[in-house]
């Protein structure tokens, strides 16, 4: 039997809720918004997001979180097996980053001039004082992010034309830090994309592109988004199982 414990407001502020699925119980987070079904969301962190609509009652919610308890546990289970421990980035030469779906190594080089390259490999970073791991952490971030920002660019255009044969009015994109999502879309139609995306190989950042795409045409996960994620990527589940690979960092 599942259970729901607590309440949320319905002023844009969140709740938590306490989902009893025999055993186990989930901690779901509850929004409200202006949209005409629930929608449940079971992040790789293993987070889990209830967004319903701003009349839904305690009892529907109740309900429906009652016959999606096996599903948001099996999803749970499957986000389980990609999230190893990863130590906290030091910065220092050795080290490894990933970019676009592969391992590099980090050298750190003594030089006039700071400056940040790839080559043979590796990330090679330049920099007057080699003991300055702050400043060696901002020129990676900052060279990370813009390579993501061409490489995103890159691939957003090149899906743009097909999301607007179907009806979708592509437009453009934002980058934005999120916690727990690789990408989001915002209620006036503009997608978002996590800079540490980045990580991921191009394939799959072309499957969260589409994906948020999707959601401008169709709001929620019901049938009609994932018939038109199928007919814009048919190999869709393969890219997201390969991208559930790659954690957040």
């Amino acid at each position: 039997m599942t259970q729901l414990k607590g309440t949320s407001k319905r002023d844009g502020s969140a709740r938590r809720l306490s989902v009893q699925y025999g055993r186990k119980r989930v901690e779901c987070q509850l929004l409200y918004s202006r949209r005409k079904t629930l929608a449940i969301d079971v992040n790789p962190d293993l987070s889990v997001v209830v967004t319903a609509p701003v009349d839904a009652d305690d009892a529907a919610i109740a309900q429906k979180l009652h016959k999606r308890a096996p599903w948001i546990v099996q999803q749970q289970r499957f986000f389980q097996n990609y999230l190893p421990a990863i130590p906290p980035r030091r910065y220092v030469s050795g080290e490894s980053h990933r970019y676009l779906g592969r391992q590099y190594r980090l050298r750190v080089h003594q030089g006039s001039e700071d400056a940040v390259k790839m080559a043979r490999g590796q990330i090679n970073v330049v920099l007057a004082d080699t003991s300055q791991q702050r400043r060696i952490k901002t020129l990676v971030v900052g060279w990370l992010r813009r390579r993501a920002e061409v490489v995103f660019r890159e691939i957003f255009e090149g899906v743009a034309p097909k999301a607007e044969h179907h009806g979708i009015c592509a437009g453009s994109f934002d980058i934005r830090r999120m916690k727990n999502r690789w990408g989001s879309c915002t209620r006036e139609g503009r997608v978002l994309l996590n800079p540490d995306l980045i990580v991921a190989p191009k394939t799959c950042i072309e499957y969260v592109i589409v994906h948020e795409l999707c959601h401008l045409k169709e709001h929620n996960h019901g049938p009609a988004f994932y018939r038109l994620l199928q007919v814009m990527m048919p190999d869709w589940e393969g890219r997201r199982e390969r991208l559930n690979q790659c954690i957040l960092p």
